[in-house]
């Protein structure tokens, strides 16, 4: 017989007052799911990069972005749904070990205390993902989680120029998170190695690291200019140096990095630095710092595609089946890449008053953009100056539960537009968004 949860003596760093349950039960599921029409509440979970600076687009209060016991690091980024803890180097002071469960999604409940989404998911794995997600899920990494991660990553200046391995991500960068940008701004995002970079230019480059005042990577990429309020793919093993524009990003469920250059706006990187994210299995740590090594893993192929913008690019198009009467729908990121239906993100914009049934083929995730409404039963309601230690309605979880019943109300109770935007996990439809669009 399974232990009864517990109250773990840990607490979230954003939310020192609230306890956090330890293992899930049926009892606190049902209450969970039976609280809002089958709609989990989800809390903001905020981390911060050592080599990175906020932007301050959060909209977090400014006394929130550095808090005392990170060691001077800001926060610059918000984890919305993800299943594992996360890995940034960041040490919490009071602890001298890693924030506890840093960027992991927990769960409101109807009593005021919190419990992580995996612990609700192993509890029921079909009445939260369902039974499609939850047998990709398994197949992917032999066992019941939510195979995808949502965030949003904001920073004062491009973050080092990078690539994962393993790890495919894409991107929506929109104007509610980056108010006041121009359609003409010049935010770009480096991506790959210009046609004419040779394998022996590449390896004299990174054998640069750290033997004089820049290595150059970021010299031997081109740069695009990211359009607003739409999409972009970005696939695995293919350099990128973000654009400083806030950045909602979706991508499976890993946190790993190899980062390639060695000095950037925010500071000074150390060889140590750059592996510190990469796993065993995708760069072993006793090739760390072997350039040849690293250089006949490289894919020169993906890397200096000359098609790669076009071919990655996600131009919004309308969602027919979800649009309606005072009811906008936009498909954001669609299509497959590299080989297969990847993730998909939705928006919905409600004129005031409007109301629609959601009902999608499969659970997601949805933050809230602007205005203020309801999903089910959950009110949820655009925030600006957010306070670490408040919790603020604007993330939930719309569970299989919520869709056996017919789906969930969606209904703008405010007088300005509502937008929701929803994120959608590996083959979550049967028809692939967009796939006559996305070539």
């Amino acid at each position: 017989m399974a232990a009864s949860p517990s109250i773990l003596a840990d607490k979230l760093h954003e939310y020192p007052q609230h306890d956090v349950i330890d293992g899930g039960s049926t009892s606190i599921l049902d209450d969970c799911l039976n609280q809002n029409d089958g709609v989990l509440q989800l809390l903001h979970r905020y981390a911060g990069r050592t080599f990175c600076s906020p932007g301050k687009r959060l909209r977090l209060d400014d006394e929130s972005y550095y808090p005392d016991y990170m060691g001077g690091t800001g926060l610059d980024e918000v984890w919305m749904c993800c299943t594992v803890p996360i890995v940034t180097g960041v040490i919490d002071t009071r602890t001298g070990k890693a924030p506890f469960r840093e960027g992991e999604a927990h769960v409101l409940t109807p009593s005021g205390q919190v419990i992580s989404l995996q612990d609700l998911i192993e509890t029921d794995p079909e009445a939260i993902m369902g039974e499609k997600v939850t047998a990709f899920a398994k197949s992917l990494f032999g066992k019941a989680t939510w195979p995808i991660v949502s965030k949003k990553f904001d920073n004062l200046n491009p973050i080092p120029h990078h690539l994962h391995w393993a790890k495919w991500e894409v991107y929506d960068i929109n104007s509610f998170d980056n108010p006041g940008v121009s359609p003409s701004h010049y935010h770009t995002t480096a991506m790959g190695l210009y046609p004419f970079v040779t394998k022996d230019d590449f390896l004299a480059c990174m054998k640069r690291w750290g033997q004089g005042d820049y290595n150059g990577v970021r010299h031997l990429s081109p740069h695009t200019m990211m359009q607003l309020d739409n999409g972009f793919v970005m696939p695995n093993g293919v350099l990128h140096s973000p654009t400083d524009l806030c950045t909602h990003e979706l991508h499976v469920t890993m946190d790993e990095h190899f980062l390639a250059e060695d000095l950037t706006l925010d500071g000074r990187i150390g060889a140590a630095d750059a592996f510190y994210a990469c796993r065993e299995q995708d760069y072993p740590k006793d090739k760390h710092e072997d350039w040849e090594f690293l250089v006949d893993t490289f894919d020169f192929k993906a890397n200096q595609d000359p098609d790669f913008v076009q071919k990655n690019s996600r131009p919004a198009i309308t969602a027919e089946e979800f649009s309606g009467e005072g009811v906008d729908a936009k498909w954001i990121i669609y299509g497959d890449f590299l080989g297969d239906q990847k993730a998909s993100i939705l928006r919905l914009t409600l004129a005031p008053g409007a109301k629609t049934n959601f009902n999608p083929e499969s659970p997601t995730l949805f933050h809230t953009n602007r205005g203020r409404g309801r999903v089910g039963k959950l009110a949820v309601q655009y925030h600006q100056g957010m306070k670490l230690g408040e919790i603020y309605p604007e993330i939930g979880f719309i569970t299989q539960a919520a869709l056996n019943r017919g789906g969930v109300e969606i209904e703008n109770t405010g007088t300005e537009p509502l937008v929701l935007t929803f994120d959608f996990p590996q083959n979550a439809h049967s028809k692939t968004p967009g796939v006559a669009v996305a070539k």
